[in-house]
């Protein structure tokens, strides 16, 4: 199995911040080539599973199956697509004024040429690093928009 992480701070409670991690309709702003749920069946939850959809340049069909659900702390999901198998995992907690967000994923080729050990190490790897980079970049900015938006609602005028 292969191994890539990346973390981000958001400017933004670990309330806000987890709920809208697990906000569907948000999804297609920041999770890197997703198009659409197919299913869900009791998704976050422990146990349950989501089958979704990637754009027509992304994985295809991925579907997952939820772990370890500890509120506010972390979400572990093991996931399927035509090409790769393994684990997400993602994990919340409080840094300073913000919420550090880590995601872990550990994958593994499931289709084998002659060489898959190069091919990840050359080509593969690089590509899940870069995906989890930008999902966690536009969650960033996706949560700390909103968190601003309600703040700014909530802040008296000075009209």
């Amino acid at each position: 199995m292969s191994k890539v992480s990346q973390s981000v701070v958001v400017d933004a409670s670990l309330a806000e911040v987890w709920d809208h991690y697990f906000e569907p309709r948000g999804w297609p702003a920041w999770v890197d080539g997703f198009g659409r749920i197919e299913a869900s069946d009791g998704y976050p939850e422990a146990g349950g599973s989501l089958r979704w959809r990637s754009i027509p340049a992304g994985r295809g069909e991925v579907t997952e199956h939820v772990l370890e659900h500890e509120p506010r702390r972390v979400h572990r999901v093991a996931f399927r697509d035509p090409q790769s198998a393994g684990e997400l995992r993602t994990a919340f907690e409080i840094a300073g004024q913000g919420t550090a967000v880590t995601q872990e994923v550990d994958y593994r080729l499931r289709s084998r040429g002659p060489f898959p050990w190069l091919t990840d190490r050359l080509f593969i790897r690089s590509q899940v690093s870069g995906s989890v980079a930008r999902t966690l970049a536009r969650f960033k900015v996706e949560v700390e928009d909103l968190a601003g938006a309600g703040r700014s609602a909530g802040e008296p005028s000075s009209l």
